[in-house]
């Protein structure tokens, strides 16, 4: 007989080992990641000069097509193609020796006429005598004067005869009409040349050069109600400025004055054209480029400037998300402004005291909170090409790059800073652009005083670039 064995009471004796086991272990608890760090900037205060962008096309200041002016064989071509050539420079050769025959012929018409006046002269004169003795009729003087007369005035016909000759004799030789950069030839030397037909080259007069746009008629009305206001100065005393960029050309480096001004609007389109004069000494402009063409209009005002990168678009249109209470991100509808360099101007939207995200906008939610790193970019203003300053326009140079700035940190050089007297001499506006310019222009002392600061003093170090970035390829926000 086999002996009992207590297996049941065994058995649960295991298991409540393993439940106790079981319950030294620590809970699975979800912790939520912790809030994504992005990078803010405070909008920049400068006043701005606002600007209209147009575009256009470039066209030379005068053109024309070198035609021959008598018919004959070509030749000889005394250019070379596409080369510069100088008002009064001879160009092409036609066969002479047809045209200096006919200038030897009508010089023998003349010496001809000149016989025949001398003759007609003589048989008046005794003409004139035998009529005093009543030798001759009187109808025989009055045949004798009339010949006379016509001998006069074959004379006048073959000195006019070597006249035409001489002229066609110099058109023979084609000189240019005016300076400038001449085509390739259209003609070889030994082909025949139908004057007033063929055309030979083309000469085209490309310094300066012109750019010729259209102005919409509600632009019009614009400028002449600041006209109106004294906004804007007489165009026919002072020719407002243009600035002039390829479509290569990041900025607007080419500086000209508006030249023209066509008087009526077109009924068909709306618009009313206007032509600039711009300087072209290194040729680099030429006739039918498209071109894009910047005008400053009216006074310098201030305005908020955020990096570009920083405004995102959707179906609702332009944004920026804003850094608000508590590190809320906030969704803030923009009206934009112009573009000047890596800034764009803000109209409305935002006030200078908002810290606007510029980098991190794709881990960055309306409603979410971040956390936030301050940072500052610098506007500069580029050289134009004539060596002057860019005139405002957008700087060819990228901004430096933004430095990072520890939150505890700035918080603590903002309380130094506070404890600090103020130097003599010292002021906020310091670290500002000192040069006069056209569209951004320096805040005076006087009025940076009175304006409120961007941040204390020493909250924000200098800029160093960050990268840039188009806002087309941006995520929208959630």
């Amino acid at each position: 007989m086999r002996p009992y064995r207590p297996t049941l009471p065994l058995f649960a004796g295991w298991l409540l080992l393993a439940l106790a086991l079981a319950g030294c272990r620590p809970r699975n608890e979800f912790k939520p990641p912790p809030d994504p760090e992005v990078t803010v900037a405070h909008p920049l205060l400068r006043p701005i000069v606002d600007t209209v962008d147009f575009s256009g096309a470039t066209s030379a200041v005068a053109r024309v097509e070198i035609r021959a002016r008598v018919n004959g064989y070509l030749d000889a071509v005394e250019f070379e193609d596409g080369s510069h050539v100088q008002q009064g420079e001879l160009l092409f050769s036609i066969e002479r020796e047809p045209y200096e025959i006919a200038r030897k012929t009508a010089e023998a018409e003349k010496a001809r006429a000149d016989a025949a006046e001398q003759l007609a002269k003589a048989n008046l004169s005794r003409s004139l005598q035998l009529l005093k003795d009543r030798a001759v009729a009187q109808a025989q003087v009055d045949v004798h004067r009339a010949e006379l007369q016509t001998a006069e005035a074959n004379i006048k016909a073959a000195q006019a005869a070597i006249d035409q000759a001489e002229l066609n004799l110099g058109y023979t030789e084609i000189r240019a009409p005016l300076s400038g950069r001449i085509g390739r030839r259209l003609l070889d030397p030994g082909n025949l040349v139908h004057a007033e037909e063929d055309v030979l080259a083309v000469i085209e007069s490309i310094d300066p050069i012109y750019a010729t746009f259209f102005v919409s008629e509600s632009d019009i009305l614009r400028f002449m109600e600041m006209l109106r206001n004294k906004e804007l100065p007489d165009p026919t005393v002072t020719p407002p400025v243009l600035y002039l960029g390829l479509e290569n050309e990041q900025d607007f480096p080419h500086k000209g004055k508006l030249d023209f001004r066509e008087l009526g609007v077109d009924p068909n389109t709306g618009t009313i054209l206007r032509r600039g004069s711009f300087s072209n000494d290194d040729g680099t402009l030429i006739p039918g480029l498209s071109v894009r063409i910047r005008a400053p209009i009216g006074p310098a005002l201030p305005r908020l400037l955020v990096e570009e990168r920083a405004v995102g678009a959707d179906q609702r249109g332009e944004y920026l998300l804003v850094v608000g209470k508590d590190n809320t991100v906030e969704y803030r509808p923009v009206q934009l402004g112009i573009q000047v360099g890596e800034l764009r101007v803000i109209r409305s939207g935002v006030t200078e005291e908002d810290l606007v995200i510029v980098n991190g906008l794709q881990r960055a939610r309306p409603g979410g909170k971040v956390r936030t790193q301050l940072v500052e970019t610098e506007l500069k203003i580029p050289a134009s090409r004539d060596g002057e300053s860019g005139g405002g326009l957008p700087p060819t140079e990228p901004a430096e790059s933004a430095q990072v700035v520890d939150p505890a940190e700035t918080q603590n050089a903002e309380s130094s800073e506070a404890n600090k007297p103020a130097e003599a001499g010292e002021t906020e506006d310091a670290s500002k652009p000192d040069s006069a310019e056209e569209i951004v222009k320096p805040v005076p002392n006087d009025s940076a005083q009175d304006a409120p600061p961007l941040a204390p003093a020493g909250a924000r170090p200098p800029a160093t670039e960050p990268g840039a970035s188009s806002r087309r390829n941006r995520k929208e926000p959630g």
